[in-house]
């Protein structure tokens, strides 16, 4: 037997309207179709048809107790590439892409194979987007948490990217000099208040790994504070940082950088028009 994916995309945005608005609904059931019976949007808009042999109401049920629908299906987007995600990695999320374009741009300028850090990779996901989008750079990539760490790798092999993987607590090792310098570093660490919890969706607060999301009131640039450390001493001269932030502590956050005499400092805005990144340049 089977049926419209055109009808069945209708029905399951109906039901998940109940509890998210329609354009995040439509998302989700797009993602979930491509996920579970590899319907693209333009068969459903062909209205292309199925089989009838998966019962999506258990996940929809999870989806409407505000799971994320990532963590339902155990993947998530990032740049045109599914990675696996677990309740131990954040979720990929898409203003963070932003990150990769101006690490691209760098690392093709400089005439030779680039050398790049990730600090906090989760998923992976930054880390392995830049290694199959630059094709001959060395990516190494580090995390507190194993259990992050073993979906990274398992990220890793599925893209073939090649990155390096360390278990390392920058906290700890900021000050630490690496056996190599790197071109680039980028870090998307924790840094969400305590304070701002009042401000965020159950999808995210009731689900994700609070480890990397959140940091103390009273020390909130901490990782900041440590990434520049870490950056300053092991950044090559003219080396690139670019870092995600706390959009309510730009200025703050850009102050840590320029402190450790990082030049060329910039503020970012992402898509929606909020400060969410900080680059800058060792000299």
């Amino acid at each position: 037997m089977t049926q419209s994916s055109k009808q069945l995309f209708a029905d399951l945005v109906a039901e998940i309207t109940a509890v998210y608005s329609e354009n995040e609904a439509k998302s989700m059931v797009y993602l979930l179709l491509d996920t579970l019976v590899g319907l693209s949007k333009t068969d459903i808009l062909v209205d292309k048809p199925i089989g009838n042999n998966i019962d999506f109401a258990p996940l929809v049920a999870r989806v409407k107790s505000f799971e994320p629908i990532q963590y339902v299906l155990g993947v998530g987007d990032f740049y045109g590439r599914l990675f696996q995600v677990s309740k131990s990695t954040l979720i990929p999320r898409p203003e963070t892409e932003e990150l990769i374009e101006p690490i691209i741009t760098f690392a093709k300028s400089l005439g030779h194979s680039a050398t790049i850090l990730d600090i906090g990779t989760g998923t992976g996901c930054i880390a392995i987007t830049i290694a199959c989008e630059i094709q001959n750079g060395a990516v190494i990539a580090y995390d507190i948490s194993e259990e992050a760490l073993s979906v990274a790798k398992q990220n890793n092999e599925r893209h073939q990217a090649g990155v390096q993987f360390v278990q390392k607590d920058i906290l700890t090792y900021q000050y630490e000099k690496s056996e190599q310098l790197f071109d680039i570093i980028v870090s998307n660490p924790p840094y969400v208040t305590h304070r701002e919890k009042g401000e965020m969706e159950a999808n995210v607060l009731d689900y994700e790994p609070h480890l990397a999301l959140f940091v103390e009131n009273d020390n909130p640039l901490v990782f900041y504070k440590a990434i520049a450390n870490y950056a300053s001493l092991n950044l090559v001269n003219n080396g690139f940082f670019i870092v995600e932030i706390n959009q309510y502590l730009g200025t703050e956050t850009a102050e840590v950088f320029e402190e450790k005499g990082f030049v060329e400092i910039e503020i970012i805005k992402d898509m929606f028009g909020r400060e969410r990144f900080i680059k800058g340049r060792k000299q």
